[in-house]
C-alpha cells in the first residue's frame, strides 16, 4: 500500500528518508506513522513464524530443567524470560509453523491455548471415599509448589491487566496458607 498525499503523488520515498519533525504538520505525521506501521505489521508476520520456531526449540528443550535451571539456561542464550513465554505458548497453540502464516506475533499470542487449571486438592479429597486415596496436607503442599513453578512461566507473559485480576487471588491463598501454618504451629506447640 502506498502513503499518497492529497495530489495523489508518493511521498512514501520522502518519508522514508526522512525523520519526524516539530515542523511536520499532522497530516505528514500521520502518514510517516501509517508508514511506519504497516511496515511493523509485515515484520510481525514475518516474526510469527519464528517465534513458533523458537517455542518448538523451547518447548523441547524445558522438559530437561527445573524452573530455577530454566532461568539460568535462558540467560545463558540471552533469550528473555517474556519473549520464551510467549514462543512457548505459541508453539504450543498452533501445530505447525504454517499455520501462524498471515498473523502477527500479538495475533498468534491472543489465540493462544490457556493452560487448564486442575481441579483444586480440596474438590479431590472430597470426591475420594477411600482414606488411603486421600491426598495428605504434605503432598498437596508439593504439588502447590509444582504447580507455581508452571505459573511463573506464564505471568512473565501476562498482560498488566491480567496480572491485576490474578493478585487478589494470590493474597488470599497466602492468606489460607497463612492460616493453616498457624494451626500446625499451634498443633507442635501443644504437644
Amino acid at each position: 500500500m502506498s502513503v499518497q498525499q492529497r495530489d495523489g503523488k508518493s511521498c512514501e520515498s520522502q518519508l522514508l528518508d526522512e525523520q519526524p519533525n516539530e515542523a511536520w504538520d499532522v497530516e505528514r505525521l500521520g502518514e510517516f506513522a501509517r508508514a511506519r506501521h504497516q511496515e511493523i505489521d509485515a515484520d510481525e508476520q514475518s516474526l510469527a513464524r519464528a517465534y513458533w520456531q523458537l517455542g518448538l526449540a523451547l518447548n523441547l528443550a524445558r522438559r530437561q530443567f527445573s524452573h530455577g535451571q530454566w532461568a539460568k539456561f535462558l540467560d545463558e542464550l540471552g533469550i528473555d524470560k517474556t519473549r520464551a513465554s510467549k514462543a512457548r505458548a505459541i508453539q504450543r497453540t498452533f501445530d505447525t509453523e504454517n499455520s501462524v502464516d498471515g498473523l502477527s506475533v500479538q495475533e498468534a499470542y491472543r489465540k493462544r491455548k490457556r493452560k487448564s487449571r486442575k481441579s483444586s486438592p480440596k474438590k479431590k479429597r472430597r470426591k475420594s471415599t477411600n482414606k488411603h486415596e486421600r491426598v495428605s496436607i504434605a503432598e498437596w503442599l508439593r504439588d502447590v509448589c509444582q504447580q507455581v513453578g508452571i505459573f511463573l512461566d506464564e505471568v512473565v507473559s501476562t498482560d498488566t491487566d491480567d496480572a491485576a485480576n490474578v493478585l487478589p487471588a494470590i493474597d488470599a491463598a497466602v492468606e489460607e496458607l497463612n492460616r493453616l501454618r498457624s494451626q500446625v504451629q499451634q498443633r507442635i506447640s501443644a504437644q
